[in-house]
């Protein structure tokens, strides 16, 4: 144990099977000893308890949205406990009402109203009782930021920060309340950097960027995958069925890929009125699949299931189809949103060496990575008729087939491999809680 110093990890974003980060932490934290872990989050995902399984979920006592606009969300609470003792049709109603006034007050105010955080005495004492000794974090908003300062403070524990996407450039930029709001976030940014003790970013042009803006050194760290398991489940045979296979598995967000995976869908429909059969089949949790499945289910050739969660049923799936779709969206916002970002699916789909079709500009980390390691067919301009054939490509080509299902597995255990990625990462762990133990801070 004493190889493995005390982790408290402070985020919206835990650990779990369903988003990219939460798929992420648990492999970068797999075989980390669970007494050694402990978690303070906000995230309304199931967690996970094979990585961690002490847990202290947020409430409105440390975060909940500043005065006066608490209001909207006690009255949206109160209409939800409502909805058992009163007819459905009347608590619809006033849940319907509460929502629309959170939605119009956020078209005028901001992208997110102001909160306000603090350390309760029953987290300080949850915390207390843990006695951790480096505290790990990717932030959040600013409310959670102040919370992390506090926590920090309080327990005098060494900083590590993980960016994970560029939210900083893409946060708080409408709305009467927008500037002050982003001046807020980039004050508590430029606090956090100059702290912590080590900062890391989740892709090789993540660390050049923030290294750059902050002028501090970033290690990269994204999702890893365990080669020794999986790579016995890569693709047996490069020969395409019929009708192909197309699979997109993950989150669907409007400011990363809906546009793109808009037109791969359109792709297929055209692909298959043109009399080449193919499907596309989209695995993406059930309620990103509620927002937009009436956007991408436009012709029976698309289909939308719910997230593969068992490991082994998800390997031999993508190792199944005969190409992975990886959209990325072209529009201004999304590339200032995602242009460092590398989704949690890659090193997944490198390891089992099926085919890779990547549509989205070169602008941005994971298209440029996939051009320049030779592991996908690109399509880099949003054009459909480009799109069409390089779906077709993709799917007909033996060589290129052949030549991207070699690029990819070689990626895999240049960068990915999970064998050398967890030892590093704990290793940046270590050495912040043993700095902090030459400090005489250590809380052991």
């Amino acid at each position: 144990m004493n190889d493995f110093p005390r982790v408290l990890f402070v985020t919206p974003v835990a650990f779990n099977r369903i988003s990219g980060g939460g798929i992420t932490f648990s492999s970068l934290f797999r075989g980390w000893p669970k007494q050694a872990l402990a978690t303070v989050h906000n995230d309304p995902e199931p967690t996970l308890d094979e990585v961690c399984e002490r847990y202290f979920v947020l409430g409105a006592g440390e975060l909940d949205f500043a005065p006066p606009f608490d209001h909207l969300r006690r009255r949206y609470r109160a209409a939800s406990a409502v909805s058992a003792s009163v007819p459905e049709a009347a608590a619809a109603g006033r849940i319907e009402i509460a929502s629309r006034m959170k939605s119009m007050a956020l078209r005028i105010l901001g992208d997110s109203f102001p909160e306000r955080a603090r350390l309760t005495p029953e987290l300080e004492r949850w915390i207390a009782d843990y006695r951790p000794q480096v505290l790990y974090t990717i932030l959040g908003s600013n409310g959670m930021m102040s919370l992390i300062e506090q926590i920090r403070r309080r327990f005098e524990l060494p900083l590590v920060v993980h960016v994970m996407d560029d939210w900083v450039a893409a946060n708080h930029r409408r709305g009467l309340l927008g500037p002050w709001q982003q001046h807020q976030m980039q004050r508590w940014m430029q606090h956090f950097m100059s702290i912590a003790d080590q900062c890391l970013g989740i892709s090789p042009a993540m660390c050049d960027a923030y290294g750059k803006r902050y002028g501090r050194i970033f290690q990269p760290f994204q999702n890893t995958v365990d080669l020794a398991r999986w790579s016995p489940f890569a693709k047996a045979t490069l020969a395409s069925g019929s009708p192909a296979d197309l699979l997109y598995v993950g989150s669907i967000f409007p400011n990363a890929q809906l546009e793109s995976l808009v037109d791969c869908c359109h792709a297929v429909a055209r692909l298959n009125a043109e009399g080449f059969a193919a499907t596309l089949t989209i695995a993406t949790p059930r309620d990103h699949a509620a927002r937009y499945g009436g956007r991408l289910a436009i012709d029976p050739a698309v289909r939308i299931e719910p997230p593969i969660e068992d490991d082994e049923a998800f390997f031999r799936r993508i190792a199944a189809a005969d190409a992975l779709l990886l959209p990325v969206n072209f529009d201004p916002e999304s590339v200032r949103f995602i242009r460092y970002s590398m989704p949690t699916k890659v090193p997944a789909y490198l390891a089992v060496g099926t085919p890779v079709l990547a549509y989205g500009p070169a602008a941005t980390a994971q298209i440029d990575y996939a051009l320049k390691a030779g592991w996908a067919e690109v399509v880099d301009r949003r054009d459909p008729r480009d799109l069409v054939e390089g779906l077709r490509r993709v799917i007909t080509d033996m060589e290129l087939r052949v030549r991207l299902s070699a690029g990819a597995r070689a990626a895999a255990g240049r960068n990915h491999d999970s064998a050398r990625l967890r030892a590093e990462f704990g290793d940046v762990l270590r050495v912040s809680a043993a700095k902090a133990v030459q400090k005489g801070v250590s809380r052991q």
